[in-house]
């Protein structure tokens, strides 16, 4: 085109009566908007650019082929790059009726330079006018047409999906077109975009040259190439929007995935945490009920008050304050620094205060008192204090660690069993889980379930640490 201008640029006469490279619109138009409707920039003119070799659906992957017919048409490119050659033709018209191209001592004419001055100042990016319109709708038509590519040049991948289906349920039938169409709209992962684009009859208008019983894939295809070509079925950015909503999901999987391996390692620290609390917990609780002191506090109302030995009272020193300063520890109170450990001294006093105002019972006077050191050891409240001092980490998996449950029944474990286990009902599942109830509400869940009064008997559950935390009042 270039060379055909410069060639008239040069020699106007010779331009006017010889044949151009290309078929110019007449160099009659008065105004721009003229010499637009002139050179026919519609959807005839989109048609015709169209490298129509490209289309025939060759199975090259779309990410690869040179779309640059459609690049030039949706940036506007080629349209502007005509006006400017039609402009540049009625220029060059007119400077040679007005007495040459050059004179004087301006320089030689150059086509090639006011050309590329024209494009520039006219760039659909830039200028707004009446131009406006026809660069939208040639670009829309880019976009439609590049969806069309796109999908012609996937004919590899939909014949290896058929392929599939016929192995499930050969042979494919006419009527198993709407599943097949389905199943590539989820393997494009394109949210029912695509086969939302063809009516519920559309599919029978395929022929097959094999009759009902069995539909070739090649017929398929040559309905399938038609119905695209008539019709805007899909745009290519859908499969960009579909290939980004892929990498969102398998980004969100991941993170989903790493923050409940997160979640898990940080259950099993806590479980460990727990567990070699209890174990130790278990351990002191036995060497306590066999310590005779501490038998002494718990049977026969010896107490332990003050800093001084009292006449006939437990001595202050001995493996039996060993025990309690340990268990203390155990409970978040551990008595600071001190020469021994087996005296009852300051720190020891201080430290047992400080834990009867948290966990002791009601009204308990700051001494050690059958009552306030049968707390001390009882594994119920230590479960209690456990969930509190090391809870379940949070984690948003849909199911909350406390639940309200429906208490089933009492299990009857072994005659050894410290642990009265319950099973209990999901309601909102149907799951059925085995949990620890605390010692406390034994009674009270076996009185409620002998009533038989169809009144449900509702619990506070921890699914962390697989124990019932409280029983609801009864909503009789």
């Amino acid at each position: 085109l270039a060379q055909g201008f410069m060639t008239r640029a040069s020699n106007p006469t010779q331009a006017r009566s010889n044949s151009c490279l290309i078929a110019m619109p007449p160099l009659t138009a008065r105004t721009d908007s003229e010499a637009l409707r002139n050179l026919g920039l519609d959807e005839t003119f989109f048609q015709r650019v169209l490298q129509q070799s490209v289309v025939k659906g060759s199975g090259v992957d779309d990410d690869m082929a040179p779309d640059y017919d459609i690049y030039l048409m949706e940036k506007g490119v080629m349209p502007l790059l005509l006006q400017g050659l039609d402009a540049l033709s009625r220029h060059v018209d007119k400077l040679g009726h007005g007495g040459g191209l050059s004179g004087g001592g301006k320089a030689p004419f150059n086509p090639l330079t006011w050309l590329a001055q024209y494009l520039l100042r006219n760039h659909p990016a830039k200028v707004k006018d009446h131009r406006t319109p026809m660069y939208q709708r040639l670009g829309e038509l880019a976009n439609i047409e590049r969806g069309r590519r796109c999908l012609l040049r996937r004919k590899s991948e939909m014949e290896q999906q058929w392929h599939e289906m016929s192995e499930d349920q050969s042979p494919i039938a006419l009527e198993d077109v709407p599943l097949y169409l389905h199943r590539l709209d989820e393997r494009w992962n394109l949210g029912g975009a695509f086969v939302q684009q063809f009516p519920a009859d559309a599919y029978r208008m395929i022929r097959s040259s094999d009759g009902d019983l069995e539909l070739p894939f090649a017929d398929f295809w040559d309905w399938f190439e038609g119905w695209v070509r008539q019709n805007d079925v899909l745009r290519a950015s859908a499969f960009d929007v579909a290939a980004r909503r892929k990498e969102e999901a398998e980004r969100q999987s991941k993170q989903a995935r790493e923050a409940l391996e997160h979640h898990e390692r940080a259950i099993q620290e806590v479980l460990e945490i727990r567990r070699d609390l209890e174990e130790e917990f278990a351990s002191l609780s036995a060497d306590l009920y066999t310590n005779e002191v501490i038998t002494q506090i718990i049977n026969k109302g010896a107490v332990i008050q003050g800093l001084e030995e009292q006449e006939g009272g437990p001595p202050l020193q001995g493996d039996h304050i060993h025990l309690i300063v340990a268990m203390l520890r155990l409970w978040g109170f551990p008595a600071a620094e001190s020469p021994s450990e087996d005296v009852w001294d300051e720190t020891a006093s201080s430290a047992w205060v400080q834990w009867l105002e948290v966990h002791g019972p009601a009204g308990a006077q700051p001494r050690v008192d059958s009552v306030s050191l049968r707390v001390l050891m009882d594994q119920d409240a230590f479960q209690a204090y456990l969930a509190i001092a090391h809870p379940a980490p949070e984690f948003d998996a849909g199911d909350e660690v406390q639940r309200t449950m429906k208490v089933h029944n009492i299990l009857v474990g072994e005659d050894d069993d410290i642990d009265v286990v319950v099973e209990v009902v999901d309601e909102e599942t149907g799951q059925r889980k085995q949990l620890v109830l605390p010692e406390a509400q034994v009674e009270e869940v076996r009185r409620r379930l002998a009533a038989s009064t169809g009144v449900p008997v509702l619990a506070r559950v921890d699914l962390f640490s697989k124990r019932v935390t409280s029983i609801l009042p009864s909503l009789a």
